[in-house]
């Protein structure tokens, strides 16, 4: 008996590797991307890293074959992977650790505006 149930990707095919990142790194603003890097743990941060890092060049091609005002639901999510992958890099290239050094978490830091429309 076939299923009859439909499938929904999550991501543009070709980019199935980066699935399992979707629930945590696939946020809507900075500032949520911000806090995801500041409270996940280095190993998180490096499985998503070593992940999507090989397949930046690629998914920003395909990002940019769209008008950023008109993605498909499964582009635009990949367009915020790619933006939390900003962040991931932060902790992996520059700080070593999820948060910079001596510096307190929380806080009260908040990112209240970031690049339009991605927040």
């Amino acid at each position: 008996m076939k299923s009859s149930a439909i499938t929904t990707r999550l991501l543009p095919t070709g980019f199935e590797a980066l699935e399992g990142f979707v629930g945590y790194w696939d946020v809507e603003t900075s500032h949520a991307r911000w806090q995801r890097r500041s409270e996940a743990s280095m190993d998180q941060i490096l499985a998503f890293y070593n992940t999507a890092l090989p397949l930046a060049d690629r998914a920003l091609a395909h990002v940019e074959s769209f008008p950023l005002d008109g993605l498909p639901d499964d582009t635009a999510r990949l367009m915020r992977l790619l933006l939390a992958l900003t962040q991931a890099a932060i902790a992996v290239e520059y700080h070593g650790q999820p948060r910079a050094a001596f510096t307190p978490y929380p806080h009260a830091l908040r990112i209240a505006a970031g690049m339009s429309p991605w927040g």
